[in-house]
This record gives structure tokens, sequence and C-alpha cells, in this order.
């Protein structure tokens, strides 16, 4: 074989590998894959997702694609913890997916609940959305900051940083919600521990607790709207997200780049003898292809696809350039470490 025939097979070698490469990361689910999950015909999702801004979105195209019925109950965490463990007891599984802002990851894995699966499509997406133990596959992730009445605060006068919390003139005019999880407080202490270290974290929240933050029981949305009414005038462990979209609309609502910002990710599992397995792992694939990924987007969420921005820029990282501590659900139940001690922290100086 001469040397130009020889470079030309190269060529054609390195080329074709290429493109079969390029072609993986983001290819179609098997035809065998597909065939079971129609043979199935259907799949059943406990979500504390939104259903009209994006569970019904996501499966009403499912359906449209692939003609498999998507069907959803609306759970918090702590009830789809006791019904799955329930209905393993019983050895009647009724769920095939389940998703969770992470809390429910750590209890369902100790019980065996959650069944390994890492979706193809997931190839090029960050690290973070896709864990080595494959117990779960992360949807998007939220970012917690600080907002501010942008009629009571000028943007100038705006606290920046986490020190600037501390100002006296911010005593009692700040709220959070008493969410006891990491999008909530207790995240709020674990980025502050992480990033200033133990000693200079706890002589912060020491100093922090002395500003009389109102705990609403509310969610992030009601401390939030709170802020907008003027009742508080500063915002803490508040969406980035919810400001932009209330923003949008009028409100006298800003937010900071107060880095690191929390980041909370958004976690799916498949359940362990789930009665329509294919047609779960089925949907994980469109959930997280370009598709899915879309539906996300327009949701008002930070997708994870590297080839889908955010619909609003600024909400993400990537778009909106700014730094972030990844709370994982590793850490988000009340029942493992570090949560436990977060918790602790915030019981003995908030409450």
């Amino acid at each position: 074989m001469n040397n130009t025939r020889r470079n030309l097979l190269r060529l054609v070698g390195a080329t074709l590998a290429l493109s079969l490469a390029g072609a993986s990361a983001f290819a179609d689910p098997s035809q065998q894959l597909v065939d079971a999950a129609k043979a199935e015909g259907q799949m059943v999702w406990y979500t504390g997702l939104i259903v009209p801004q994006v569970v019904r979105p996501l499966a009403e195209g499912f359906q449209k694609k692939y003609g498999i019925e998507v069907k959803y109950a609306t759970t918090g965490d702590s009830d789809t913890v006791l019904k799955l463990t329930s209905q393993a007891r019983v050895g009647k599984m009724e769920a095939d997916l389940f998703d969770t802002p992470g809390t429910a990851i750590a209890p369902l894995a100790a019980a065996n609940l959650i069944e390994p699966y890492q979706p193809l499509a997931l190839a090029d997406y960050d690290p973070m959305f896709k864990p080595a133990s494959k117990l779960y596959s992360g949807i998007y992730t939220l970012f917690l900051t600080t907002t501010y009445n942008t009629d009571l605060v000028p943007a100038d006068q705006a606290p920046k940083t986490y020190e600037d919390l501390l100002d006296p003139k911010w005593k009692g005019k700040m709220v959070w919600t008493d969410t006891r999880g990491v999008s909530g407080p207790p995240g709020f202490i674990g980025n502050i521990l992480q990033t200033m270290g133990e000693e200079k974290g706890m002589d912060y929240l020491r100093k922090l607790s002395q500003q009389q933050i109102a705990r609403d029981p509310g969610s992030q949305r009601v401390a939030i709207d709170k802020v907008i009414s003027g009742q508080y005038e500063i915002g803490v462990m508040t969406y980035n997200h919810h400001a932009e979209i209330s923003k949008a609309k009028g409100a006298p609502i800003g937010w900071v780049k107060m880095e690191p910002l929390v980041a909370n990710l958004g976690a799916i599992a498949i359940v362990k003898n789930a009665p329509h397995p294919n047609a779960a792992k089925l949907f994980l694939e469109y959930l997280f292809s370009e598709d899915g990924a879309q539906i996300i987007r327009e949701a008002n969420y930070p997708p994870g696809h590297p080839n889908v921005q955010a619909k609003i820029p600024a909400i993400s990282p990537k778009t909106g350039n700014f730094k972030f501590t990844l709370l994982s659900p590793e850490v988000a139940s009340q029942e493992t470490e570090p949560l436990k001690t977060w918790l602790k922290i915030y019981d003995e100086l908030f409450k």
C-alpha cells in the first residue's frame, strides 16, 4: 500500500471516529428501548414541579413523540418517601419516577428504592448533572441569592457581599423562608462555612444572627413576594429566576450576584422495581434531549443541556457570569451530614 493510499485511509478513519464520537453524545435512544417502552404503554411520575409550567408540557411532548401516556401525581418529598417505602413494604410499586430538590435521594437510596440509571442523553452535560452513583440525574440548577425592593433600596445601596448583610441598617428589614433544607437557611449556613471556613464562618453567622432576619413559614416565592410588597426591604436565599420573572412583569425587585450563590439541583430518579421501567428510562432520554431542554427553558428554569441557553440569560452562571456553591442531593437530606450540622447551627443561632 503506497503512502498516499495509507494516509487517505487514516484520514477517512479519523473523520469517521470523530463523527461517531460527536453523534454518540446526543444519540437517539435505541430502538430496543423504544419498543420496550411502547409495549409498557405508560409511566407514573411523582413530582413536586409546577404542573402547568413544566410537568404537563413535558408529558405532552413525550406522549406526542412516542405515544406513551405519562400519569403524574403532585407530591412533596416527605410524601414521596412515605409512599414509596409503603409500596415497597407491600410489594407493589406504583410509581416509576420521582423528582426531588434533593432531600428524598438519601433516604430512598438507603432503603434501596432507587434504580441506578444514567441516560445516554446526559453524555455532554456537566458532571454535576450525572453523579458517578447514577442514582439520580440533575434536571436543572436553581440559584439562590439576595434580592431587594428597588423602590425602597437604590441599586447602588443594595448589599453586594455577605459582609454587607451585617450593616446595622438592614437589622429587622430582611426575610428568608424557614425551609429546613439546602434551599433555606441551612443551605446559606453551609455555603458560608464552605466559603469562609469553620472559624471565620461561625464568627460571621453569629454576627448575622443579631440582624433579626424574619423567618417566613412560606416558600421562597412567598418570601420574595413580601419583599416586592415592601413588607421587607431585603430577601435572603431567594431564587434569582423568581426575581427576573417578577421584574419582567413590572415588580420592584432586583437581585445581586452575592457570590458564591447557592445552587440547588433538581434531581430525578427511577424507582426500584418500577412497573414501567423502560418507559421511565425513555422518558429520561427525552427529558435530557434538546427537545426536553427546550421545555425546561420555556418554563424559565436554566437548562443543563450544553446547547440550550436559559431563556433569561442572567439567571445562568454560563451566560450570567457568576460563581456558585453546589449543595448536591448527597448532602440535602436531614438524615445525613452535613445538613444535620447546618440545621443545628440554624436552630441555635437564628431561632
